[in-house]
C-alpha cells in the first residue's frame, strides 16, 4: 500500500507540504488529528501485519496479543482487552488459536481458580523473536524523518496522550 500522492513519488509521503493534494486530505477531514494519526499506524500496520500474517500464520489479534506477553508475561485476556481496547470475542479466539499453536500457554491464578493467566511458550518467544526486528525496523523507517530532539518530544506527546485514554476511550457518542 502506498500513499496517493499528486506528484506519483512515494518519497514525498514524509512531506505534505510536498503534496498539496496529500496536505488537503490529512487537514481537510473534520477530524485532523485523528485522520493523521490514523493515515500513519496505517501504513505502519497494515502492510507489517499482513506480511507476518503470510509467513508466519498470525492474525492480527495474535501478533498482538504476543506483543503483550513478551512484554510482561503473565496478563489475562481480560486484562489484555482492558489495556488494548480489542474486543472480548476476538481476544479469545485469538488466545485458543495461540494455544492450540503451543505459542502461549494457560494457567489458572493461584489467587483466583477463575482466571487464567497467559503465557508465552519457548516456541512462541522464539517466533516473536523471528518478526520483531521487522517491526522495528519498520518503526525506524517510520521515524526517520524526525531528529532526537524531535522524537523525544513526540514520546512525550504521545504519553501524554496514552496517559488521557481513560478519560476518553470509554466514551460511547456514536
Amino acid at each position: 500500500m502506498r500513499p496517493i500522492l499528486k506528484s506519483g513519488k512515494a518519497e514525498a509521503a514524509g512531506d505534505p507540504e510536498s503534496d498539496p493534494g496529500l496536505r488537503a486530505i490529512l487537514n481537510g477531514t473534520e477530524i485532523p488529528t485523528a485522520y493523521k494519526i490514523g493515515y500513519i499506524l496505517n501504513f505502519y500496520r497494515e502492510p507489517s501485519f499482513r506480511a507476518i500474517e503470510m509467513e508466519f500464520g498470525l492474525t492480527r489479534p495474535e501478533i498482538v496479543i504476543l506483543l503483550a506477553l513478551d512484554f510482561r508475561d503473565g496478563i489475562t485476556a481480560s486484562e489484555f482487552c482492558e489495556f488494548s481496547g480489542h474486543l472480548k470475542a476476538g481476544v479469545s479466539r485469538a488466545v485458543i488459536a495461540l494455544e492450540r499453536k503451543r505459542l502461549i500457554r494457560r494457567r489458572t491464578d493461584a489467587a483466583d481458580n477463575r482466571r487464567q493467566q497467559l503465557f508465552l511458550t519457548d516456541a512462541g518467544r522464539t517466533l516473536y523473536g523471528r518478526y520483531i526486528p521487522a517491526l522495528r525496523a519498520r518503526e525506524e523507517a517510520m521515524l526517520a524523518c524526525l531528529s532526537s530532539t524531535d522524537r523525544r518530544h513526540f514520546n512525550r506527546l504521545l504519553d501524554k496522550l496514552a496517559a488521557h485514554v481513560p478519560h476518553w476511550g470509554s466514551l460511547s457518542e456514536l
